[in-house]
Parts: structure tokens; sequence; C-alpha cells
């Protein structure tokens, strides 16, 4: 596990990276975007393949950390979990998975796991509901330290977790550990009918989620435009500054008192590419300092 003093002082702003060609390769690919936090799979997302990864490329991975200016590792789970499934086989798969991921964060040394709370397909949302809050209890009785985050979703037909609400009673139902929390995605809560799109609406969706969950309780912001109309409730992501929150509402996320100092990740349509990559991190960096007028 890295030891790098974790002190926040300036805004975590990354993306996600790949980790094609070694585990150590995602530190540079992230550098040359200029990012300063990571999020990175340790296996193939569709696949249900056991992550694995040599000593010597775990090591290369955590020098490289250490010896950067990185501040936050999130790992994203697989896509393939449903930890609220009625089925009983695919539900064990997904609890399995969300623990190996689990073990390999914190010999990673990393902040969180995040997980996509799956779907109520073939039960009611009540039965779905119970089995995702097992299902977590389950991962989290099995291993130490590090917290599983439960992303928000866009409000897609059958999934879980789209309102504030929904996610508050699985919390409560979790119980009281710190190692259950949120990650919020930005293009998921426009979709699930949050209006992110000016200062005013932003103060409010943010204190309706201190109300209800409580910020503590949110540990990363997946930082993502959209071009689904407010409430569509379709999970599409676009490229920061090409969606339709908007400059207006972007510099009103990323000043507000409660959720500046967040990490925020990119998973945008091209953050892979360097230019683009460099390009969407340098604006939401401009408007975390406040920089850039955008009009009236």
């Amino acid at each position: 596990m890295n030891e790098k003093n974790k002190t926040i002082q300036e805004p975590l702003i990354g993306a996600h990276v790949g980790i094609g060609g070694g585990l150590s390769k995602a530190i540079p690919r992230a550098l040359e975007i200029g990012a300063n936090c990571i999020q990175i799979f340790v296996s193939a997302p569709q696949q249900w393949r056991e992550p694995a990864h040599p000593d010597e490329e775990v090591q290369l991975f955590i020098d490289a950390y250490n010896q950067s200016n990185f501040r936050a590792i999130f790992l994203h789970a697989i896509y393939l979990l449903n930890p609220a499934a009625p089925n009983t086989e695919l539900r064990e798969k997904s609890i399995s998975s969300i623990i190996s991921y689990l073990h390999w964060g914190k010999r990673l040394g990393a902040q969180g796991v995040v997980i996509h709370l799956g779907s109520s397909s073939g039960t009611t949302r009540e039965e779905a509901e119970k089995n995702l809050v097992n299902s977590v209890k389950t991962a989290l009785d099995n291993t130490d330290e590090v917290p599983v985050l439960l992303e928000t979703s866009a409000g897609t037909k059958n999934s879980l977790g789209s309102t504030f609400d929904d996610l508050a009673r699985i919390l409560y139902k979790i119980g009281d550990t710190k190692r259950a929390a949120i990650c919020l995605d930005t293009a998921h809560i426009w979709a699930a009918g949050y209006d992110l799109s000016s200062e005013d609406a932003v103060n409010q969706t943010f204190e309706e989620f201190d109300q209800k969950i409580g910020l503590d309780k949110l540990k990363l912001i997946h930082a993502n435009d959209t071009n689904v109309r407010i409430g569509g409730g379709r999970d599409r992501h676009e490229n920061i500054g090409e969606g339709i929150i908007g400059e207006r509402g972007w510099k009103a996320l990323l000043t507000n008192p409660g959720i500046r100092f967040k990490p925020w990740i990119l998973e945008t349509p091209q953050i892979a590419d360097k230019n683009s990559g460099a390009e969407q991190i340098k604006k939401l960096r401009q408007w975390w300092e406040g920089k850039d007028d955008i009009g009236n």
C-alpha cells in the first residue's frame, strides 16, 4: 500500500485511464493529460476474469504513484456486476468480484471501489434492494479498509440508485459504516432529473444531497457532460463543454463549497485522447479556479 500524504490543498481533477501494456502504464497516461488523481479497472470490465498482475508490475505502479503529484486512486468494478440480481449465481459472482476488487484496492492504496448498483429486472424493487444491501454487506464483511462507493444511476429502466432518497435508504440499510459511500456521476443525476445548469440549481441539488445523505458520504464525483435532456433517464456521456450541462453549470459545480475539494474523475468519450483529455482537464481546472467569463 502506498504511503503518500493525502492532504488536499488543490483541485483533484483526473480521469479514468487504461492499463493496457501493464498496470504501471496508467500513471504516465494520466500525467500526460494533466491529471492528479486516477481511476482504473484492474481487469477487463466486460469479463468475469479475476484480476492478475505480477508483483513487479504492482510495485512499479505504486512507485510511479508515489513519485507523482497524485493524491487519489479509485478502482471501478467490472460492468457485469448485478449485486441486486434475483439469480443467486449472478449475485454470488458479483459479490466475489467486488471482494476481489476491494482486496486489490487495499494492495494499490485506493480510496475506494466504485460499483454499479444493478437492476431489479426479474424481481421487485424491494427485493432487489434487499439483495443489493446484503451483497454489499457480505463484501464489506469479507474485506477491510477500502470503501465501496455506490454509483448514482441515470434512472434507466429497472436500475437502482437514481434518487437521493433511494441512496439514503440503501446506505441506512447497509448500516453504520464508513466503508459504504457514494460516487456521484453528473451525467447520471442530470438524466435522473437533478438540475445542474446554474449556481442556484447546483446549490439546491447539493443541499438536498446533504440533507438526505450527507456530503461527508460523497467520496468521488464522475465529471461527465451529457446530451440527454434533464430527466431523460439515459446513460450517455459527453465531453466537457460539448454537452448541455453547459459552462455555467460546470463553473457552479466546480466552485460549490460543499463539493469543490472532492476528487473529480472524467469518463468522457475522448478522455483517452491526449489532446482532448488535456483540454478537458484544463477546462475543469480553470473553472475550479473561477477563471473565464462564461457570460450571462
